[in-house]
């Protein structure tokens, strides 16, 4: 059997088969990036979830340790203590209080 490619009835189907091949490739592919940015933006959803719950530990630590402190001397040391971290070239931010980071909409799903 010999495929007549000079026809244009046949150019015309083959053209038609190789592009309709290339619209699924680009939509697979197009498919394969967004699905990757989704978990990609999950896993750090994830991750700032953990961050935030671990400066929440950290500090409920902080509270517990000054609470100790003023057991001790009548008084917490918090902010020389953070001075003192200051000075060693640590900053606080202060964006994450532990109220500032209950209320956060994107840890409570909203």
């Amino acid at each position: 059997m010999v495929i007549a490619i000079n026809d244009p009835a046949v150019q015309a189907a083959v053209i038609q088969a190789v592009g309709a091949v290339f619209a699924a490739l680009i939509a697979a592919v197009c498919a394969t990036i967004i699905g990757r940015q989704i978990a990609n933006r999950r896993k750090l959803q994830a991750l700032l979830q953990d961050a935030v719950a671990d400066i929440q530990f950290l500090l409920a630590v902080e509270t517990a340790h000054c609470d100790l402190h003023k057991e001790v001397s009548d008084e917490s040391f918090k902010q020389r203590i953070r001075q003192a971290t200051r000075d060693q070239g640590f900053e606080w931010s202060g964006r994450f209080t532990p109220g500032r980071a209950r209320s956060m909409s994107l840890l409570n799903g909203d």
